[in-house]
């Protein structure tokens, strides 16, 4: 299921420019994605492995 959907796939909404109210998040860290194997056996890597979800999305 799309995360969002439209008539026009050329005409989407614009996202609004940072406000005063809005607060930049700090940088955690930066690393390489852990790889693993799919049940049928081709290789993954797997982006947000071990992060704790209030960290992604506050």
């Amino acid at each position: 299921m799309p995360a969002i959907t439209v008539d026009d796939l050329t005409v989407l909404d614009r996202l609004k420019a940072p406000g005063l109210g809005d607060q930049p998040r700090r940088v955690v860290s930066v690393t390489t994605a852990p790889q693993g194997y799919e049940g049928e056996g081709f290789p993954v890597r797997r982006a947000f492995a071990g992060v704790d979800l209030t960290d992604l999305d506050p």
